[in-house]
């Protein structure tokens, strides 16, 4: 039985992260913002008796991460993995982006999940073992236009884990990071459409194209938590895991040619665009 903390459980790929593993056996932390709205998680759990327990822990707010590993420790002695899951998502094109936006996103995609590794890595250091899986986003290998601070926010976290798995791997702790395509989850429903035309309406109608057909047939939250504990499990895992025929098509159409070649492509419009990605990726995702 292994001790994990998983964040951002409310809902969506965390939770099911969370029940999953607690299914396996292992003793589950799953931390919420707030753990008295958490009815679902704490339904779920208890309709299975499940070995997890809900735990308070906000990334912007580092008193309530430096409480809940400092918990977990007391309770175990020990945590064997994380798994960062928590995040935001927002923005639009960069003019149109607020600057206070922009912070908000990497308070919490980067930064947040900084101060969350900055607790958990003494840990991990000093047993000498562990598993750290962070849960990105195809939005970290490929960029869509009217969608640079999210993504930014996720390319910030691919380099960090590029760096924080060499430093790990010295003191026997592996890192991977799981990169979801269009994943079934409830983040579609929070958003708020600006009712402002857009300044860019070419750019923003190819990537509301491009959701809506990776969400016709999206991978679930199931199947990202099955490749987790794969990462956390496995002898020797990947150091990144793109999950969804979206992720895997497009990370491979993008290693299939130089960056130039590539931006190239992305920068061609309307038909000329369509024809080059289908190219590319092997799917037509704007015309089908």
């Amino acid at each position: 039985m292994s001790v994990i903390l998983v964040t951002g459980c409310s809902t969506g790929i965390g939770q099911e992260t969370a029940l999953h593993m607690a299914r396996q056996g292992h003793q589950v932390y799953a931390s919420v913002r707030n753990p008295d709205g958490a009815d679902e998680l704490k339904e779920k759990i208890a309709a299975e008796d499940l070995s997890a327990k809900i735990i308070r822990l906000d990334l912007v707010d580092s008193g309530s991460i430096d409480a809940a590993v400092a918990q977990i420790t007391a309770d175990n002695g020990r945590l064997d993995a994380l798994v960062a899951n928590a995040g935001i998502g927002a923005g639009s094109s960069v003019e149109e982006t607020p600057l206070e936006v922009a912070r908000d996103i990497f308070e919490t995609n980067y930064f947040g999940n900084v101060a969350l590794l900055r607790a958990v890595t003494p840990v991990m250091r000093e047993q000498g073992a562990g598993s750290i899986v962070v849960v990105g986003s195809l939005a970290g290998r490929y960029v869509a236009g009217c969608h640079a601070h999210y993504s930014a926010s996720k390319w910030a976290m691919e380099g960090l884990c590029e760096a924080l798995a060499q430093e790990m791997a010295e003191f026997g702790v592996n890192v991977s990071i799981v990169e979801p395509g269009c994943v079934a989850t409830p983040m579609w429903t929070k958003g708020e459409p600006s009712d402002a035309p857009p300044l860019y309406p070419e750019t923003v109608g190819r990537l509301v194209r491009f959701f809506e057909f990776g969400l016709r047939a999206p991978a679930m939250p199931a199947d990202v938590a099955a490749v987790i504990e794969e990462a956390i499990t496995a002898e020797k895992p990947q150091f990144r895991y793109p999950v969804g025929t979206d992720a895997r098509e497009i990370v491979a159409a993008r290693e299939s040619v130089s960056e130039n070649e590539w931006m190239a492509a992305m920068c061609l419009r309307g038909e000329d665009y369509y024809d080059r990605w289908l190219e590319l990726v092997g799917t037509d995702y704007y015309r089908e």
